[in-house]
C-alpha cells in the first residue's frame, strides 16, 4: 500500500469520486489508511474512478455507508468480496441492500461512535426517506495532529446535533441538492417534488448555506458541495449560495461543486499555512478536475 509519507506529504487529502444521483463515493487518505465514504457505482465503475484519482482499489480499508439507496451502496458488496474491503453499514441499509448480506459486515448504531481502522467515527442520524439514513464525521484517533473530516449527504434538514460536530471540521463535503424555484418549475411531477424539498428528502442551497454559515472557521480548509441536482439546480447556483452565507465568517478555505462524472481531488484537508502540515500537497483548482467519463 502506498502511504502519503511515500507521496511527500504528511497532509490528509480528500477526494470526490463522483457525487449526484448516478452515483457517489468519496475518498478520505491520511498515513497510508484510506477510508471510502459511500460506494454509489457498480465495482469496475468505482475502479475506474479510483484509478482516474490515482489510487488502485486495493488501497481501500474502510467503507462508510450513508445509507441503502442504490446510488451509496452499488459496489460494496463486490468490493468487499475482490479486495477484502471492511464495510460498515446501519440495519436499515444492509435490511434494504440484500447484497450486503452476503459479505462480512460490520454494523453500528445511528448515533453511537466507532472505530474503523485508526478513524474514530460519528454516525450522526438525519432525516432522509429510507431507515437508518447517517451523516459522517471521521475523527484521527491515532499518534499525530488532529484531523476532522465531515461528510453529509442526502438529508432533508441538518439537525443541529450534526451541525455541531461539523463545527471545527477541516474539510466537509456537503450536499446541495437544490433550488428551490427550479425544482418547483423544473420538470419533476408533485410528489416528487414533495419528496425532493420535503423534510427527508434532499438538502436545498439554502438550507446548506445555512449549515455552511453555522460551522465556518478559519480552520475549516475544503468545503465540498455535492450531490447537486442536474434537473433542479446548477454548480454556479450551489456556489453562489454558499459564498454569500460564508462572506464575512472567518472562513478562508476552498469552495467547490463535486461533479458528477469526473474526480475531484486531491484536495489538501490542512490549509496551506497549517501549522500542522509538513510539506505541500497539490491544491491547485485547476489540477482538481480529472478526466470525465466522456474524456477517459
Amino acid at each position: 500500500m502506498t502511504t502519503d509519507a511515500d507521496r511527500g506529504t504528511d497532509t490528509p487529502r480528500l477526494w470526490t469520486l463522483g457525487s449526484g444521483s448516478k452515483g457517489n463515493a468519496a475518498v478520505l487518505a491520511h498515513r497510508g489508511h484510506h477510508l471510502l465514504f459511500d460506494c454509489g457505482y457498480e465495482l469496475p465503475e468505482l475502479v475506474r474512478r479510483l484509478r482516474l484519482a490515482g489510487l488502485h482499489p486495493w488501497d481501500v480499508d474502510d467503507v462508510l455507508l450513508t445509507h441503502g439507496h442504490r446510488d451509496h451502496v452499488a459496489g460494496a458488496a463486490a468490493g468487499a468480496r475482490a479486495y477484502g474491503w471492511r464495510i460498515w453499514g446501519a440495519l436499515g441499509t444492509v435490511w434494504r441492500w440484500r447484497a450486503l448480506r452476503e459479505v462480512p459486515l460490520r454494523p453500528f448504531e445511528p448515533g453511537v461512535d466507532f472505530h474503523a481502522g485508526p478513524w474514530r467515527v460519528h454516525p450522526a442520524p438525519v432525516p432522509h426517506d429510507v431507515d437508518d439514513s447517517v451523516a459522517f464525521v471521521a475523527e484521527w484517533d491515532e499518534e499525530g495532529p488532529a484531523v476532522r473530516v465531515g461528510y453529509a449527504t442526502d438529508l432533508g434538514r441538518a439537525p443541529e446535533p450534526l451541525v455541531a460536530r461539523l463545527r471545527g471540521a477541516d474539510a466537509l463535503v456537503l450536499e446541495s441538492n437544490h433550488d428551490p424555484e427550479m425544482l418547483r418549475t423544473g420538470p419533476y411531477p408533485p410528489d416528487r417534488q414533495a419528496r425532493v424539498g420535503g423534510e427527508r428528502g434532499h438538502l436545498s442551497n439554502p438550507r446548506a448555506a445555512e449549515v455552511l454559515r453555522a460551522v465556518a472557521h478559519p480552520r475549516l480548509a475544503q468545503v465540498v458541495l455535492g450531490h447537486i441536482s442536474r434537473h433542479n439546480n446548477t454548480p454556479a447556483l450551489a456556489l453562489a449560495s454558499a459564498r454569500a452565507a460564508l462572506d464575512g465568517t472567518a472562513f478562508r478555505g476552498r469552495l467547490h461543486a463535486a461533479p458528477q462524472d469526473a474526480v475531484l481531488g486531491p484536495l489538501a484537508v490542512w490549509a496551506a499555512d497549517d501549522p500542522r502540515r509538513l510539506a505541500p500537497a497539490t491544491d491547485d483548482p485547476g489540477a482538481e478536475l480529472r478526466a470525465s467519463a466522456g474524456r477517459a
